[in-house]
């Protein structure tokens, strides 16, 4: 889906210009936002921050008001100052971005304050991925990086707990996929909306990032290296023990005392290892991507049935790649 206004040329906009982006690629989280980050930031009219993929100002978790870890590292702005900091290199770029998965998260929240603070006329990218797998993903992401401790079976059981008690995201692995609410604050504030499937960039990455250049009125065909893929999912053997539910017994801990015990004698480290919390550290083992439960997949692909109908009426267009065989 992609609605823009005809009248759209490449000079910088009012929003950017004075030290906030004129795009936002707003999620999902493990559909493919990172690889488009370091595709997109190679074409000369885009500025993105190069010291952070993530702005996560407009979703406000900055202010510490959701549960996160306290070992895991999720670096954000203090304030707007700091948040504008992170487009101080900005020269004669055409366009400036912020691509963080937290604004579809939290698009309650986010999209008034990008609609406030950016402009209406801010073009709102988003890149969707089967609910089903993109929740499974999103898990095996938690238990590479030592951030989840809980089988996937377990951690669906008690997500409405999690809800209630204000974790973050990143913990809400179906909760995030519920597309046509989270979209809905978006499409019903911006004109300049373009919404992609994971599933357009696995099959045609070039034609893809081609449709985003042209959505933000740059050259199209600007030359960019689309081969490598960015954080895809995947564990290392050694963590097979957690998605079997060797510690599920234990979910009435807390995560920070699991770490302790289970995590920081063996790796030597108490909090994440990279700058960003976003990739797996240099070296790590090679990682392997199970498969899901079959009785869970067949549990979510029903449970996700009407919200794949609602969002194939939000965006006019089928997802029966979405849905089962």
């Amino acid at each position: 889906m992609s609605h823009v206004p005809a009248d759209q040329d490449a000079r910088p906009e009012a929003s950017a210009a004075s030290g906030w982006p004129d795009f936002l690629v707003i999620g999902a989280p493990k559909s493919g936002t990172t690889s488009l980050y370091h595709y997109l930031r190679q074409h000369p009219d885009i500025f993105l921050s190069p010291t952070r993929k993530e702005g996560r100002f407009f979703s406000d978790i900055w202010k510490g008001e959701v549960y996160w870890p306290e070992f895991y590292h999720f670096d954000a702005p203090s304030s707007a100052a700091d948040y504008q900091a992170l487009f101080a290199q900005r020269r004669d770029e055409a366009r400036a971005g912020d691509v963080s998965p937290d604004y579809l998260a939290y698009a309650d929240i986010a999209a008034p304050q990008a609609l406030k603070l950016c402009g209406p006329q801010t073009r709102i990218i988003a890149i969707l991925r089967n609910p089903v797998d993109r929740a499974w993903s999103h898990y095996l992401q938690n238990v590479r990086r030592d951030a989840e401790f809980l089988s996937f079976g377990k951690t669906l059981e008690i997500e409405a707990e999690r809800k209630a008690a204000n974790w973050g995201f990143q913990w809400l692995y179906t909760d995030t996929g519920r597309y046509a609410a989270k979209l809905a604050p978006w499409l019903d504030r911006f004109d300049r909306t373009l919404v992609l499937l994971q599933d357009e960039l696995d099959r045609d990455a070039p034609d893809t990032v081609r449709r985003i250049f042209d959505f933000l009125a740059i050259d199209p065909d600007a030359p960019v290296s689309l081969q490598e893929r960015f954080n895809t999912g995947g564990i290392p053997a050694a963590k097979l023990p957690v998605l079997a539910g060797a510690y599920d017994h234990r979910c009435g801990e807390s995560f920070e005392a699991l770490h302790a015990e289970l995590v920081a004698p063996v790796t030597g480290i108490s909090s994440a290892s990279t700058a960003d919390g976003v990739y797996p550290p240099p070296g790590a083992a090679p990682v392997k991507v199970p498969p899901m439960d079959p009785a869970i997949r067949a549990r979510l692909e029903a449970r996700f049935a009407p919200e794949i109908d609602a969002l194939e009426t939000r965006l006019g267009r089928s997802l029966d790649v979405w849905r089962p065989a």
